[in-house]
């Protein structure tokens, strides 16, 4: 099992840790495990998709490489109708849906996060964490659906490559 599905393995216990009463901070650590898990997927399979396997430790050094804001920035023009180029030149047809709802969770996933990690004053309820939690599952269930395609390929592309994309 690699580092994303752990992670996505370990957020529903964080959750589960106190079954009457959850601590806020075990809450906070569930959402933004789960969005870590999820970046940790896409940059993974970025990663191996375009990155030789030697030299041993270019793949993970790459990875490190991956910028958050950029990826959140990738996955709104992937939700955008219709899509712009270079996108729309890159894909035989439309998106599918599991495409469009990987975009749209990353994004979503990643403020719910933000919110997890900076906003002191949030206050966050099991089911609404665990429906964050259902989120990240739906991603994983979604790329696996769709991870041999070309719109796999065409989406972890802008991922990878940020702002040097639109070139």
């Amino acid at each position: 099992m690699g580092l994303a599905e752990d992670l996505l393995s370990q957020a529903p216990h964080l959750v589960a840790l106190d079954p009457k009463r959850p601590k806020q901070a075990s809450l906070r650590r569930a959402i933004s495990t789960s969005y870590y898990a999820v970046f940790h997927l896409l940059t993974a399979n970025a990663a191996l998709r375009f990155i030789p396997k030697r030299p041993v430790g270019l793949i993970p050094r790459v990875e490190r490489a991956f910028s958050h804001r950029e990826m959140k920035q990738a996955c709104f023009a992937f939700n955008r109708r219709p899509l712009v180029d270079p996108l729309r030149t890159l894909l035989d047809k439309s998106l599918s849906d599991e495409l469009r709802s990987i975009a749209v969770a990353f994004i979503d996933l990643q403020e719910e996060r933000h919110k997890a990690d900076y906003d002191t004053g949030a206050v966050f309820s099991r089911p609404a964490t665990l429906a964050i939690l259902a989120r990240a599952d739906a991603v994983f269930a979604n790329w696996r659906a769709i991870e041999s395609t070309d719109e796999a390929t065409v989406f972890l592309a802008p991922l990878a490559f940020a702002a040097r994309w639109s070139k």
